[in-house]
């Protein structure tokens, strides 16, 4: 059996979720999802970053300690992963003691490999993005300093720890140039070999803090607090187990050559993620993921969504307002990965309206009606296809299979859904086209018999690849077509027979279209 790993980023829980959290976390699911149903094992992990400078300053303005703060707004991701029902197979939290042990652990081999030194750092530091900065890379505004995303950044000068990346630097450019596959969309190794890497700009990592407290503290100094970036970058073999008594999952997902490995991350951590995550594996001599999938931002129309502007959208309140399949499909379908993508209200509602309502819901409506009509709520027994319209729309069902599981291989979402939708719209073209009203009105028995049981085999197709997506409209669609699970599997789809003679019950809207 192949095998799949697949991880979001960690999130960092100093405030509640938004949009952007709930892409990344779906579009990982989805991934899992899809890869799952092609019969893949698969192992999908999220969690969340618990530690750095700014979780210890948000806990002391609210009065409360670090880890009072992260225990509450790690739950919060947890339960809206649940609202909009996101299964994973791991939650982790970087302030779990298994996590702590195997970072402290891995400081000290890199220490002794001679892969980190103790040295001095200077420079400017932006507190929210846990990010470094020198005067030539920051935005300097009326004598003061601000990272790309206007926070305020502060002079720093203190003793810390080092991690020897900059001998790396022309190892990282051959990786990205020659492994053209590693990241996608593809433009962003040249932006990073560009932005960080060519003449040789890359520095030495300064990877320990001593200026505040909350942390994993090294072994060898206990002043150090190792840097968020080191400590969240591991999370993603520690939480397999590495370094632990149990390093099965590890092994398994990990280390073998069998396991396709994907970090799905947003566009903005990129470069910790495609230049030094990749060096650290080298230096433990560990393999790299095999691909990292970085996507875009969601705006709104009125630019990026920020508190101060008053255009931040809750994930929670579109999905009580419309529901979490409805919520799951446009992140699903109208997010890009390669661009930053609009929200809109007016959008949302059209791809409800569009898609969920006049197309999916439509076609199982129809398709149940019409053997109500027609044949006593009984699909006929398949006996082939007859007319011209039979033989084209089973060739094109068998096309769609085809492309459909390339896409999934692909790990292209988005482009799937295209091709779901393309699928739709030819079953309502066959509808049409085969006028099923006149195989009834000239009695072709046959014809119609043949035309209804191969309609019904194109609606279970499109139940089964939508399935991952659409959770609660799944078992209603089940229920009203009286399916057994079992034949929305996709190695059975080819066989027609399969929904011989099923008695399907009384059909109810299951997306009821929404009133602009």
């Amino acid at each position: 059996m192949k095998k799949f790993y697949v991880t979001t980023p960690i999130f960092y829980p100093s405030g509640k979720p938004h949009l952007g959290h709930a892409f990344s976390a779906l579009y990982a699911s989805l991934l899992a999802e899809y890869k799952r149903l092609l019969g893949y094992d698969v192992y999908f992990a999220t969690g969340t970053d618990e530690h750095g400078q700014k979780i210890e300053e948000t806990a002391k303005s609210k009065n409360i300690t670090p880890q009072e703060l992260v225990d509450n707004n790690s739950d919060v991701f947890k339960k809206l992963w649940n609202k909009m029902g996101i299964r994973y197979d791991y939650f982790i939290r970087t302030t779990n003691s298994c996590h702590k042990k195997a970072v402290q652990e891995t400081f000290d081999f890199l220490l002794k490999k001679g892969f980190i030194y103790l040295g001095n750092w200077r420079g400017l530091y932006c507190i929210s993005c846990e990010e470094n900065y020198t005067e030539n890379s920051a935005i300097k505004k009326d004598s003061e300093f601000f990272c790309e995303h206007g926070h305020k950044l502060v002079s720093k000068n203190e003793e810390s720890y080092f991690l020897k990346i900059k001998s790396f630097n022309e190892w990282i450019i051959n990786m990205l140039s020659n492994n053209k596959d590693f990241i996608y969309p593809h433009n962003r190794s040249k932006e990073l070999i560009n932005n960080f890497l060519s003449d040789g700009k890359l520095e030495d990592l300064s990877i320990t803090r001593t200026t505040f407290e909350w942390g994993i503290k090294t072994l060898v100094n206990s002043k150090h607090v190792i840097y968020v970036w080191l400590d969240a970058l591991l999370n993603y073999i520690t939480l397999l187990g590495y370094k632990s008594d149990d390093d099965s999952n590890f092994k398994k997902y990990w280390i073998s050559d069998d396991c396709e490995k994907v970090h799905l991350i947003g566009k903005e951590i990129t470069r910790f993620h495609c230049i030094y995550w990749p060096i650290i594996l080298k230096m433990l001599d560990l393999p790299l993921p095999n691909k990292i999938i970085s996507h875009g931002w969601i705006i709104t129309n009125t630019g990026k969504m920020s508190k101060s502007l008053g255009n931040v959208i809750d994930p929670t309140d579109i999905i009580d307002n419309y529901g979490k399949d409805a919520f799951r499909y446009f992140l699903a379908k109208e997010i890009s990965i390669k661009d930053d993508s609009v929200y809109s209200d007016d959008k949302f509602i059209t791809t409800f309206n569009t898609d969920l309502a006049n197309n999916y819901g439509n076609l199982i409506n129809r398709t149940i009606g019409m053997l109500k009509k027609y044949n006593n709520n009984i699909v006929p027994k398949y006996n082939g296809p007859i007319t011209y319209n039979d033989f084209l729309i089973v060739k094109t069902q068998n096309e769609f299979l085809s492309k459909a599981k390339e896409l999934i291989d692909d790990l292209n979402i988005k482009d799937l859904i295209d091709l779901i939708c393309d699928f739709e719209n030819k079953i309502n073209n066959y509808i049409e086209q085969s006028k099923p009203w006149d195989f009834l009105k000239n009695n072709m028995k046959q014809n119609l018999d043949s035309f209804l049981s191969i309609l019904v085999n194109l609606i279970r197709t499109t139940i089964a690849f939508l399935k991952p997506i659409l959770i609660d409209a799944t078992e209603l669609a089940i229920q009203q077509l009286n399916f057994d699970k079992e034949i929305l599997l996709i190695d059975s789809l080819k066989d027609f027979s399969k929904v011989d003679n099923i008695t399907v019950n009384e059909a109810k809207p299951i997306f009821v279209r929404i009133s602009q």
